[in-house]
């Protein structure tokens, strides 16, 4: 009977990522480990912690249990980011200081979790049901660490933005560098309080304000489409101000996997990635409507009609000039800002997995030759109405039609005879 139990325990984490569905476990203690094939799953199965991999890097995670695109809607932060998560490391809970770590062959690789509580052996860290991760003393029920505290770049209902008055501690959004690279990206949102009445989110791009939902007022924003007519989801936006806490946060009526994301664009989605604060796929720095804060002027060589239109198709062979930038840790609004403040760059893109730029430059009068097969790389192209960069407008509305009628010419010539052929009726 004994030998049966130890072997029950000792396999329990090989049992867990046979039959999760039946024998998933929420929670983990001092002399636990949680390997690559095992998982956390919250008491009601709402969530799930566990590590996955990313464009060849492993990461610890937890994401909706049943959402089928697989948002993580936390995930541990790497310090230094280029730790050496593997297949091998496991997530467990340090029997000398009581910190949650990931470790790898009794090394730790990174310190998840910044408490110092010593030698113990009453700590247990659970997965709850809201999706928070929590470390907790048994002995005095007492929460020493919680993944709520420090969020990632999705805000979950429950979640906090603001700051505590009393620790300094910030709780606050921090885009991804790129969809598949989960290190600190160019975007973060936190609550900016300017007096009871005036409190509002603001997301800044590399620390300078770049788009704001204007003042909460009876449980909207200015602009930001939440509560409307038309949403998918309904909310009881909430708010704390005194002299202790001054925080937003939010609790969702319906809807499945209620989330607010902050994208490598600095826009905001909800669960259904519905637009929530975004009137614009960019701010440009000088304009302030929409949500846009203005914190730079317009370069000389732009207009304030100059913008930003994804396209596919070419310039013209010789004229443009393509200067890739394979730095990893610039990310897709760094590009924007690089080609929108170079007054000879005409298009710009990123590179693979998201990160790096692609960058056209040229003379003004280079065309661009719009693909209508969609076979070319697509790229931002810069387009203006003014005369200096008509021609980029020209190319894109007129060649696409001449491309088209070439490619469908048979039928024109079987369509033309028949137009000719119908009868003109004036009406009386």
């Amino acid at each position: 009977m004994i030998t049966l139990i130890i072997f029950i325990v000792l396999s329990s984490n090989l049992i867990i990522s046979c039959f999760p569905a039946a024998y998933a476990v929420s929670t983990i203690k001092v002399g636990d480990q949680l390997n690559s094939t095992s998982q956390l799953v919250s008491p009601g199965r709402n969530f799930t912690l566990g590590f996955f991999t990313e464009t060849n890097r492993t990461y610890l995670g937890i994401w909706y249990t049943d959402d089928d695109q697989f948002r993580r809607v936390w995930v541990a932060k790497a310090n230094p980011s280029t730790a050496n998560i593997s297949s091998s490391s496991v997530l467990m809970i340090d029997p000398d200081t009581g910190k949650l770590i990931i470790a790898t062959g009794g090394t730790t690789l990174v310190n998840i979790s910044d408490n110092q509580s010593g030698l113990t052996r009453n700590l247990t860290a659970t997965l709850q049901d809201t999706g928070d991760f929590q470390l907790q003393n048994e002995v005095d029920n007492q929460i020493i660490w919680k993944s709520f505290d420090y969020p990632a770049n999705i805000l979950l209902p429950g979640m906090k933005l603001g700051y505590d008055l009393r620790t300094g501690h910030n709780w606050s959004l921090t885009s991804w560098l790129s969809d598949g690279i989960f290190d600190s990206g160019a975007f973060t949102m936190s609550w900016e309080s300017n007096g009871e009445n005036s409190q509002r989110l603001l997301i800044r791009q590399r620390g300078q304000p770049y788009r704001t939902s204007g003042d909460l007022n009876n449980q909207s924003f200015e602009f930001m489409n939440v509560n409307m007519p038309f949403s998918q989801y309904w909310y009881n936006i909430s708010y704390v101000y005194n002299n202790e806490e001054r925080y937003f946060s939010y609790h969702s009526f319906n809807g499945v996997r209620p989330m607010w994301i902050l994208t490598v664009k600095g826009e905001v989605l909800d669960g259904d990635s519905s637009m929530f604060l975004s009137f614009s796929e960019f701010c440009y720095g000088y304009d302030s409507g929409n949500g846009c804060v203005a914190g730079s002027n317009l370069p000389d060589c732009r207009s304030k009609d100059d913008n930003f239109t994804l396209r596919n198709g070419d310039f013209t062979p010789g004229i443009s000039e393509l200067t890739p930038d394979y730095n990893s840790s610039v990310s897709f609004s760094d590009c924007m800002l690089r080609c929108w403040n170079d007054c000879r760059c005409l298009a710009f893109d990123s590179r693979d997995n998201g990160v790096g730029c692609n960058i056209w430059t040229g003379t003004e009068s280079a065309n661009f030759l719009v693909n209508p097969q969609g076979t070319s790389v697509r790229k931002y192209v810069l387009l203006s109405p003014t005369p200096r960069k008509g021609k980029i407008i020209l190319i894109d509305s007129v060649i696409c039609w001449l491309i088209v009628m070439y490619y469908y010419k048979e039928y024109w010539i079987l369509i033309i005879p028949t137009i000719r052929r119908w009868p003109l009726t004036v009406p009386t």
